[in-house]
């Protein structure tokens, strides 16, 4: 009985030569191309084979982390139905879906931050102006009351009449003369 032994698929090719060339026959010599051919062929088709398991494996994980994204937020389904996420990622093609929905929220945050920096803006004016307002009527309440206590209108000095009143018939003479005139330009 003859042992056999298995050929490794590197020693096919030599292993066909040699026994071309022991047998001196030439025809086998001829299947080495052949062999080598179909070799290089049967390696292509395994690594094709193994891209394609590959690529179908690491899609079913993409969709596995899509899903347990999609159950994390619940509004990105719809984000996605709607349309959102496309248009965020037609304005910037570097975004995935989880980039797009990301951004999306970045710029409904920021869109909700201005609207409150405007909103707090206009509050903040409108309290500016109530205050300068009050204080200008405070102001001028303090012009009002102070004024009477005062000396007379401006550019008047005291009362010549008042000033020596011995010369007009004393005090109250000078006041009755003041009362009488203030009754007849009144017209009384």
């Amino acid at each position: 009985m003859e042992t056999q032994t298995v050929a490794s698929p590197e020693q096919v090719p030599a292993a066909v030569a040699a026994v071309a060339a022991a047998a001196g026959d030439p025809g086998l010599g001829a299947l080495e191309p052949f062999f080598a051919d179909l070799e290089k062929r049967l390696d292509a088709l395994l690594e094709a084979r193994l891209d394609a398991v590959e690529a179908r494996r690491r899609q079913a994980e993409r969709e596995a982390l899509l899903n347990r994204f999609a159950t994390e937020h619940p509004d990105f389904r719809g984000l996605a139905e709607n349309g959102a996420l496309e248009a965020q990622k037609r304005s910037n093609a570097l975004l995935d879906d989880v980039g797009a929905y990301f951004a999306h929220h970045l710029a409904a945050e920021r869109q909700a931050r201005d609207a409150a920096v405007a909103d707090a803006l206009r509050e903040g004016a409108a309290a500016a102006e109530a205050g300068l307002m009050e204080k200008l009527r405070t102001k001028g309440l303090a012009r009002t009351l102070s004024a009477a206590n005062v000396a007379p209108e401006r550019g008047r000095g005291p009362d010549p009449d008042l000033a020596a009143p011995e010369k007009f018939g004393g005090v109250h003479a000078v006041l009755a003369a003041r009362l009488t005139a203030r009754r007849q330009s009144a017209g009384a």
